[in-house]
């Protein structure tokens, strides 16, 4: 296993880009900038499902990263990952936005063994939720239920390791400021030489006040690769959702289907549904949807999308007092 595969690969997860640029290289030390400039226009409804009043909601984005990696020894390195997020505001004033959020923020030792890094980072258990987490728009809830198994959580100390050159395991641990907040997850992924991943996590964290279980949460996933075909399904459950203040069990299932043509046109299907089950009250959806995309890759760094979601949840099953807007989102991706 090589520690530049394990630098790469980290990079590559959190910033969703594989395009970053070296723009230093020497004397041991290397340093990336990568990123994206998205605009997304929702038409009809929100990804939340409400009613859009007016013509269009703008959730365009830009994300910018830096990566850098310094050599200690043979086989031995430090490493450092920054990115962050600025998104237009989306109300119908003009006012512009001046704040760029913090996405990740972490700095870490590679070697041939794995990497250890410590910061604002994903949790193990973020790369099982990943193998579904593909559709452009709208994925993504699994990971989501509890904090220990969130992503960009702060305060977190994580292990990645590649063996075989088939086996990811990612192992992290939440050290938090407050009391009774702790947590921890372990995950691992095995893809077989035919393309089948199996992947499988378990995360747990405490939970402080006196009406507040602790959290726990289990989540699997299968994909399958093949030429242009892409493939996978994911479900989680646990208790404890941070989704819901009081006791509870949750319950989420995730799919994915896509192709890509020759001609660089990709298609892709996705469905989710996820529930929340509080003690003493009526289980409910939080999410419930079918989603159709079609993307066109001009390039390897541009490309355009457009999406619809068909979204299921009901004012008497959702915990909202109407029904759920479909929405078309049309955007324009480039990758740097």
């Amino acid at each position: 296993m090589k520690k530049a595969a394990i630098a790469t690969a980290i990079t590559t997860l959190v910033s969703g880009s594989a395009f970053a640029a070296e723009v230093y290289n020497s004397d041991g030390n290397s340093l990336s900038i990568g990123g994206r400039a998205e605009f997304r226009g929702d038409f009809q409804g929100t990804s939340g499902g409400d009613k859009i009043d007016g013509t269009m909601q703008n959730n365009s984005r830009v994300r910018i990263n830096v990566g850098g990696e310094t050599q200690i020894s043979n086989g031995f390195s430090g490493i450092a990952f920054y990115e962050a997020e600025q998104k237009v505001k989306s109300s119908g004033s003009n006012d512009k936005n001046d704040n760029f959020e913090q996405r990740y923020m972490w700095a870490g030792l590679s070697s041939d063994a794995g990497a250890v890094t410590f910061g604002r980072q994903d949790a193990a258990t973020v790369q099982i939720s990943q193998m579904t987490d593909t559709v452009t728009s709208h994925s993504g809830i699994q990971k989501t239920f509890i904090q220990a198994g969130d992503e960009q959580i702060n305060n977190a100390i994580a292990y990645s390791g590649y063996f075989m050159d088939a086996l990811s395991v990612k192992a992290s641990f939440l050290l938090a400021e407050e009391e009774n907040e702790n947590g921890w997850a372990l995950s691992g992924i095995y893809t077989l030489p035919m393309g089948l991943g199996l992947g499988l996590g378990y995360a747990a964290n405490d939970n402080p006040g006196a009406n507040a279980q602790d959290s726990t949460q289990v989540i699997g996933g299968v994909n399958y690769r093949l030429d242009g075909l892409y493939v996978g399904v994911g479900y989680t459950q646990g208790d404890g959702s941070k989704k819901f203040a009081g006791d509870n069990k949750f319950n989420s299932v995730e799919a994915v289907a896509q192709y890509r043509f020759e001609s660089n046109f990709e298609a892709v299907l996705g469905y989710q549904k996820g529930e929340i089950d509080p003690d003493g009250l009526d289980k409910y959806s939080v999410s419930d949807y079918v989603e159709f995309t079609g993307v066109y890759y001009f390039n390897s760094t541009l490309r355009t999308y457009a999406t619809y979601k068909l979204n299921n949840l009901k004012a008497d099953s959702s915990q909202r007092t109407e029904d759920a807007e479909n929405s078309l989102r049309l955007a324009l991706r480039y990758d740097f």
